[in-house]
């Protein structure tokens, strides 16, 4: 989910993706598709070792199919299912009950207090909504408690920055005199003034991440993520709020307002071996030559390149997570370990 994205005043169903294009998920909003991740792939190169993305992906969030990096957040498979919707309703629910006391907060300047109450705020979200962040939060307890850290950290900076709050106060505002009418065939359409709620909010969000960037918050992120994916999210979150309630033509300019019409092939790989995840179990594919990779169902990154080694008790060929020497056999529930 992003961080502070701006979303209409009822809750909208996530728009989906059935086939290889952006252009069609905003034609087909509503129809939702259990399998949007087994045939295609976003065009993407690792940032860190360069290798292209082939493999599909069962998540929004694109590992590297060769060294395990995060290389970019893809809003067609944040649109597959009703998740973009879920998690923002539970995050909103969350948030309300404290609300007084995060205003008093901040009235008072109080940045500690303001991110005792977030924090609490964002470990229930992501305990009640894994799927909103990365598959790493679902078993890597440290990882989950840098992200509440960094997503609180996050809000905290920007809801005490005065020249981000006033574009936040201006944005409310325009957002609050947005037209809004029936549409029989659909969610309710908006008015044309979405466009200037849009520039607005990529103003907002560019100033917001160059501040994060140099008071060094980003480095806080947890999933180390390459430069502009964290605010590909909040143009994602912001555009999953707003595509359904566009004409077709209208969520594909904002789409492309955005940098998220990114290319899609349909994937075609013969040379994917299958290996079974030392942590959870789960069979995944993996690219010859490939030194780690991270496990999309329990998140795990797993050491390729140390080969698998098999289960001292029932035999099942594992592979170890990065950095671990010992596991209990997901298979079998005894220990193995690598020697």
């Amino acid at each position: 989910m992003g961080l502070f994205g701006k979303k209409p005043d009822q809750p909208a169903s996530a728009a989906p993706t059935i086939a290889e294009s952006i252009d069609q998920l905003v034609q087909s909003a509503g129809k939702p598709s259990l399998c949007a991740h087994a045939e295609f792939v976003k065009q993407v190169d690792c940032p860190a070792c360069g290798a292209p993305k082939r493999l599909p992906s069962k998540t929004a969030y694109l590992y590297c199919d060769h060294c395990g990096a995060l290389v970019d957040y893809d809003f067609r498979l944040a649109n597959s299912d009703t998740n973009a919707g879920l998690t923002n309703t539970v995050f909103h629910k969350l948030i309300a009950p404290v609300q007084p006391l995060l205003n008093q907060a901040r009235a008072a300047g109080d940045q500690a207090r303001y991110r005792e109450l977030l924090s609490g705020v964002f470990a229930e979200w992501i305990r009640q909504c894994p799927q909103a962040v990365s598959p790493r939060a679902k078993t890597d307890e440290e990882f989950r408690e840098r992200m509440v850290a960094y997503l609180a950290e996050c809000s905290v900076r920007r809801d005490f920055d005065p020249n981000l709050a006033a574009l936040d106060r201006q944005m409310n505002l325009a957002i609050q005199q947005l037209q809004r009418w029936p549409n029989a065939d659909g969610p309710w359409r908006v008015s044309s003034g979405i466009w200037n709620v849009a520039t607005m909010f990529k103003q907002q969000m560019d100033l917001t991440y160059q501040m994060l960037d140099k008071t060094g918050v980003l480095a806080m992120d947890p999933d180390e993520a390459p430069p502009g994916v964290q605010l590909r999210m909040e143009y994602s979150t912001f555009c999953q709020g707003w595509v359904p309630h566009l004409a077709p033509a209208d969520g594909e300019r904002l789409l492309a307002m955005f940098g998220l019409t990114g290319e899609y092939q349909r994937a075609n790989v013969t040379d994917a071996q299958t290996k079974r995840c030392g942590s959870c179990g789960d069979e995944l594919k993996t690219m010859p030559g490939a030194s780690a990779v991270v496990c999309e169902s329990c998140g795990r990154k797993l050491d390729i390149a140390g080969g698998e080694v098999p289960c001292q008790t029932c035999g099942a060929p594992l592979s170890f997570p990065v950095g671990t020497s010992r596991i209990e056999c997901p298979c079998c529930k005894s220990g193995t370990h690598r020697l």
